[in-house]
C-alpha cells in the first residue's frame, strides 16, 4: 500500500516545530529554585518581575542566586526602588551561557584578563556603558568573583557554592550578595505626589495664636487659663488677616498641582 504522502509532509512539519518547543521548555527556573527554602525571596523576584520567563525560554543560562538575607538588605536598603530598576537588576543576574564549577575552576589566574560574560540585561536595549557585561576573576583561595564590567562599578560578589545544574542548559550558582551595576538601582526617585506636597507645606496660620513654651513661674497654669479678650473691631481684621492667608495657602497649592500636571 501506497504511502500517504500529504500525511508524511504534515509529520514533518509538525514535528520539528515539537522538539522546539520541547527544548524550549526544557526546564522551570522557578520549580527548581523553590526547593531551595533559602532563596525564595529571588525566586518570587524573579517571577515578579517576569524574568523567570526570559530564563525558561533560554537554551543555556547560569543564574546567580543570592539568598534571603541579600535580598532582604537590599529591599530594605531601597525600599522605593521602581519597578523597570528592580527588572534590570535581577536581568544582571543571568548569564547566558551555561558556566558551572568546572568551568569556574578553569578560570584564569589573578593577574590575567578577566571573563567577560553577557547577561540578559544586556538584551533589553537599556544596558549602557557595559552594564550588560560581567567580569569574572579567579578567587584568591578559590572560587570566583562577579563584578560588573561598567566603569565604576564597586559592588561586587564572590562565589558561595554550585547549587544545581542541568548540562548543558541550567546553572545555579549561589553568590553572597547582588552585583549592583552603576546607575541602575540609584536612579532618581519619581517626584512626590501633589497631595504630599500638600502635606508639606506648613497650615495657614489661623486667628488664635498658638501656645508658647511656659516659663519656669507658670508652668502650672493652662494656656486657656487666661481671659478671652472682648470682641472689639481688631477682630475682624484678624478674621480678614486669616482668611487671606487660607487663600493664599490654596492658591499656592493649586499653582503646585497644576505645575506637577
Amino acid at each position: 500500500m501506497a504511502p500517504n504522502l500529504p500525511l508524511l509532509v504534515l509529520l514533518l512539519l509538525v514535528l520539528p516545530a515539537a522538539g522546539d518547543a520541547a527544548a524550549a521548555a526544557a526546564f522551570n527556573v522557578t520549580e527548581i529554585l523553590a526547593r531551595y527554602p533559602a532563596f525564595k525571596l529571588f525566586n518570587l523576584l524573579l517571577s515578579k518581575t517576569r524574568v523567570a520567563r526570559e530564563i525558561n525560554s533560554r537554551n543555556s543560562v547560569t543564574v546567580l542566586v543570592p539568598d534571603n538575607s541579600a535580598v532582604d538588605w537590599l529591599l530594605r536598603r531601597s525600599n522605593r526602588m521602581a519597578r523597570a530598576s528592580l527588572s534590570e537588576l535581577m536581568s544582571v543576574h543571568v548569564v547566558l551561557d551555561y558556566i558551572d564549577a568546572a568551568k569556574l575552576a578553569a578560570l584564569p589566574q589573578r593577574g590575567q584578563p578577566a571573563v567577560v560574560v553577557t547577561t540578559l540585561f544586556q538584551t533589553t536595549g537599556t544596558a549602557r556603558n557595559r552594564t550588560g557585561f560581567l567580569n569574572v576573576t579567579a578567587a584568591p583561595r578559590g572560587g570566583a568573583i562577579f563584578i560588573s564590567a561598567a566603569p565604576g562599578a564597586l559592588v561586587s560578589a564572590t562565589l558561595k557554592r554550585a547549587v544545581t545544574a542541568r548540562p548543558y542548559n541550567l546553572s545555579v550558582l549561589q553568590i553572597s550578595n547582588f552585583v549592583v551595576p552603576p546607575g541602575v538601582v540609584t536612579r532618581p526617585r519619581p517626584p512626590t505626589p501633589p497631595m504630599a506636597r500638600m502635606r508639606q507645606m506648613s497650615i495657614a496660620p489661623s486667628s488664635a495664636p498658638a501656645a508658647l513654651p511656659a516659663s519656669e513661674g507658670d508652668a502650672g497654669e493652662a494656656p486657656d487659663a487666661a481671659e478671652a479678650p472682648a470682641p472689639s473691631s481688631h477682630g475682624h481684621v484678624a478674621q480678614a488677616t486669616s482668611r487671606w492667608w487660607i487663600g493664599a495657602a490654596v492658591g499656592m497649592a493649586l499653582a503646585c498641582m497644576i505645575g506637577y500636571l
